[in-house]
């Protein structure tokens, strides 16, 4: 019998935290022992055995917390307890709380090809003595497994397996064609600086009369900043920043093309999304996102200079000329099939073969 606990910061916030709600619904689903822990965070449809303790993410104490955790989950079965961390706090704290522990085994999700601790001298000594603790490390595209193998040295690299990440796969929209109208553009994700939608706002000041609008669909700490720069551009009836939507397949439905303009990316979950709806996707040439929407893909245009505002203008400009001259259909066609190579259902599997060895 699997006995598991998923333990991430929040139960919302980007692509980490829907694929625990998800995985969590599906294993519950399937009757395991399974147990969703969220440090922090604001929700209202709670599914069974999943719970927000409702304390700072950062706080030391929730080593203590998680220990408490550990040993009452794992005293009511004889199986071993599966702690499975995600993300940087629960990162750091499961490591901790689990020491002495004998009936614990931790698995932990790599979601990211870089992040801000790599860059801190000396930290790399620290860190491979957490990363040892674990006793899988899943990358969840081949980009963050090389990234992490890189980080951790040769002994630890020994328990990295890559297991790419699965997305919701959505209805094929059904769009009105472009020849008496304007294409509508979409993005989604934080208003993060690694999203990088300031480089695409001030590209489409330069198409702005090519475009019938570009809608963001996100929230973050840079949200003043891009509204200064709408403003700027005079931009206020072509870009939206509509917040966050938990049904984003409205917004992606709605739209022609798809933009996703980040310096660096993990994976590239609403890549998927978008491209499940039939979406073409004009995208920045890097790790994670280069595996998941695929190069050979004639739906998808990349973009080499992610911060550069001529390649976003060019890339976009060559994205609606194929809309016109290949057809919607044909390249809705080549999205979807794309994106049904990553389903949550695949993914599942993956993780449930980690947790049975």
């Amino acid at each position: 019998m699997i006995n598991l606990i998923n333990i991430i910061s929040a139960p919302k916030g980007g692509g980490a935290e829907l694929l625990v709600r998800e995985l969590h619904e599906i294993y519950t689903n399937r009757n395991l022992h399974v147990h969703a822990i969220y440090l922090d965070g604001n929700i209202e449809d709670l599914k069974e055995n999943e719970v927000v303790l409702g304390v700072n993410p950062r706080s030391p104490l929730n080593v203590l917390r998680i220990r408490k955790l550990c040993k009452e989950l794992s005293g009511r079965t004889k199986d071993e307890l599966i702690v499975h961390a995600h993300l940087t706090w629960p990162f750091f704290y499961v490591a901790l709380a689990s020491l002495g522990l004998s009936n614990v085994r931790l698995i932990y999700t790599e979601h990211s090809t870089t992040n801000k601790r790599r860059k801190i001298p000396l930290l790399w000594v620290i860190e491979r003595l957490l990363y040892a603790r674990y006793t899988r490390i899943i990358c969840i595209s081949q980009g963050v497994y090389d990234s992490l193998a890189n980080w951790v040295g040769p002994n630890i690299s020994e328990r990295l397996v890559t297991i790419p990440n699965g997305a919701r796969i959505y209805s094929l929209a059904k769009r009105l064609p472009l020849e008496k109208r304007l294409p509508r553009l979409v993005s989604v994700g934080s208003l993060t600086s690694r999203k990088n939608f300031a480089t695409a706002i001030h590209a489409i000041a330069q198409l702005r009369n090519e475009i019938d609008s570009y809608t963001i669909v996100g929230e973050g700490p840079e949200r003043r900043d891009l509204e200064h720069i709408i403003e700027s551009e005079q931009l206020e009836g072509k870009v939206k920043l509509i917040g966050w939507f938990d049904d984003i397949e409205v917004h992606l439905g709605a739209a022609d093309i798809q933009l996703i303009p980040s310096l660096w990316e993990g994976f590239g979950l609403v890549a998927v999304e978008g491209m499940s709806t039939g979406l073409p996707v004009v995208a920045s040439n890097v790790d994670g996102l280069r595996e998941v929407l695929d190069e050979s893909n004639s739906s998808v245009t990349f973009i080499s200079q992610a911060d550069s505002v001529q390649d976003w203008v060019s890339g976009i400009s060559k994205a609606i000329a194929d809309l016109h001259s290949r057809g919607a259909e044909s390249l809705a066609q080549s999205s979807r099939q794309q994106a049904e190579k990553f389903t949550l259902a695949q993914m599942a599997e993956r993780y449930l073969e980690i947790y049975q060895q």
